[in-house]
């Protein structure tokens, strides 16, 4: 099948793009981002992901995937179109459009044949009668295209292993001919027979609903997710109060299947690109329709919090006042395994830890460069160790496994004070407490962890 991918240079479009062409399917993917256009053409790929690039040569080598900026020519006998577009958070909370939009009108001018328009970009209930809208005043003779809301369940630097090892696939749409057509790009993930060379899931779960319903589905998954990690840092919060170890807490509660253990990790909170900007624009379309969310606030409310309390314990540690002291912050990327610094949680803190005066110092294994970017101010360090020379206290806030290997004796001792707040739980409070590191964990104290 002939396949566009409208935003095809973005994480959700690449994957897409990437993951349809290895199922053989043609796929244009089409973005206005000239620069990244010209690398992903070349095989190498702005985002990181392991095993994204061998998987980006592969297809280009093979003939079945290709970057453009020309849209009109991209969506030209295409079968299904992917809009996988950003659709950024803007002040008040609700979900930016203006790029849907955008599409909706270069699309009404350019397809020339019946096409499946299927909506990947998260976007609140409506989003579909806009786009019909659009299509309907731009083209007289009537709409050839159908519309779709195929949302997307992938996870930051696993979205490979979440396209091919889907855990559902949802189809929201009234058309019957769209359902088919979509039927027809996702047979092999229902169907149980193999497909030759590639590894993958069969027998997925696959439904097929209202957009409504599907657009509802990818908010509720995200809302709910969010949930359990405010839930589990408020649990951690009364653990500290109580003298209990929430890390022992969350294991015996994760043997209960109605549980589980997944999103039930305390720390610093939820950030990156998804969790935080559903949430809040879920909030967002519920009042706008009269309706206040109370739980759900209190989940964002919860999350906000957690930030300061992460910037109040260095604080504790630091002392008073903050102004050239000198913090080393490990970890910049949202969550191990992403470069993403997009609304990372790191960067909040290291904000208010800068806005109090303190001197900031941070490194992280992958994202440094993008960091860079986003904070010039800071100072980055080549290594961990380099982070720590002169510290008065350090900060973990992603939880890269490399963290784990970090010799405490040597870290200690370029510190100017052994200080660590660990906002991950990273690491084993008896192994710092025997290099003499003063430490705070979440929802861990000292009387707990036996120390």
């Amino acid at each position: 099948m002939k396949i566009a991918v409208i935003g095809g240079c973005g994480y959700v479009g690449l994957i897409t793009a990437v993951g349809f062409a290895r199922l053989g399917h043609d796929v244009a993917a089409v973005d206005v981002d000239e620069r990244k256009v010209a690398l992903l053409s070349s095989g190498r790929s702005p985002i990181y992901e392991e095993g994204l690039e061998e998987a980006l040569g592969a297809c280009l080598e093979a003939g079945r995937l290709a970057f453009t900026t020309g849209l009109e020519d991209a969506v030209r006998g295409a079968q299904a179109v992917f809009i996988a577009v950003g659709s950024p958070q803007l002040e008040d909370g609700g979900a930016d459009l203006g790029q849907v939009r955008t599409v909706a009108h270069l699309l009404a001018d350019a397809l020339d044949q019946y096409t499946v328009l299927a909506i990947k970009s998260t976007a609140p209930p409506g989003t579909v009668d806009l786009m019909r809208e659009i299509l309907h005043a731009k083209r007289a003779e009537g709409v050839h295209a159908d519309i779709v809301v195929n949302p997307e369940f992938l996870r930051e630097g696993k979205g490979l292993e979440d396209f091919f090892f889907p855990t559902r696939i949802v189809i929201g749409t009234d058309s019957e001919h769209a359902r088919e057509v979509m039927r027809d790009l996702y047979a092999d993930f229902i169907a149980d027979a193999p497909l030759d060379g590639v590894e993958m899931a069969r027998g997925v779960p696959y439904l097929e609903t209202s957009a409504v319903n599907a657009q509802m589905i990818k908010y509720a998954s995200n809302a709910f997710l969010a949930a359990r990690v405010s839930f589990v840092n408020e649990l951690a919060g009364i653990c500290e109060q109580v003298g209990a170890d929430v890390l022992d807490v969350v294991r015996g509660m994760g043997y209960d299947s109605r549980i589980g253990r997944d999103y039930f990790q305390p720390g610093i909170g939820f950030g990156g690109p998804c969790l935080e900007k559903d949430l809040r624009a879920l909030i967002h379309f519920a009042g706008q329709r009269g309706y206040q969310p109370s739980f759900m606030q209190a989940v964002m409310a919860r999350n906000d919090f957690q930030v300061q309390q992460t910037v109040a314990r260095t604080m504790d540690l630091l002392g008073s006042p903050a102004a050239g002291r000198r913090v080393a912050v490990l970890g910049l990327a949202f969550k191990p395994g992403a470069n993403d610094v997009r609304t990372s949680l790191s960067l909040r803190i290291i904000r208010q830890l800068q806005d109090l005066g303190a001197d900031v110092v941070a490194h992280d294994p992958l994202a440094m460069e993008e960091a860079r970017e986003l904070m010039p101010l800071v100072a980055y360090a080549d290594d961990p160790y380099a982070a720590a020379e002169g510290a008065d206290v350090a900060l973990l806030l992603t939880d890269w496994p490399e963290y784990r290997a970090i010799d405490f004796e040597r870290f200690g001792a370029a510190m100017k004070s052994r200080k660590m707040v660990d906002g991950r739980n990273l690491f084993d409070t008896a192994i710092l407490t025997a290099h003499g590191f003063e430490w705070r964990g979440v929802g861990r104290t000292a009387a707990a962890a036996g120390a």
